[in-house]
Formats: C-alpha cells, sequence, structure tokens
C-alpha cells in the first residue's frame, strides 16, 4: 500500500472509531440514567455503566484528536 493511501485509510480508521465510540457513550449513558432511575432499589444489576461511559468518553475523545491531527 502507498503512504497516501495508508494516510486516508487511518484518518478514516480513526474516524469510524470516534463515531463507535460516541455510539458507546450514549448507550451507556442511557443505561446508567434507566440504573439510577430503577424501582427496586436492591436489583443492581452487574454492568459497571459508569466506568464504561468514562473509558469510552476517552477514547472518543482521543480518536477525535487523533482525525482531526490527521495522525
Amino acid at each position: 500500500m502507498h503512504a497516501f493511501e495508508q494516510f486516508i485509510w487511518q484518518d478514516h480508521l480513526w474516524a469510524s472509531l470516534s463515531l463507535m465510540s460516541a455510539l458507546v457513550v450514549l448507550v451507556s449513558s442511557l443505561a446508567d440514567r434507566r440504573r439510577h432511575n430503577r424501582a427496586n432499589i436492591d436489583d443492581v444489576g452487574f454492568m459497571p455503566w459508569t466506568a464504561i461511559t468514562v473509558f469510552s468518553v476517552l477514547v472518543t475523545v482521543l480518536s477525535v484528536a487523533l482525525a482531526i491531527k490527521g495522525l
């Protein structure tokens, strides 16, 4: 693969990663809100939605920055 084609591929890779992680942020935020507003206080669940949200926000910010930079 030529250097220019590899450069273009990496731009699309970071942009698609940022879109996918932004979708994970949306889903995990909605799930965390639903968990906080549950009817039965003892029915906690097993997914760490807050941690998933934080890490996916981190991935989104880093991948957007790398997509904009064009690394």
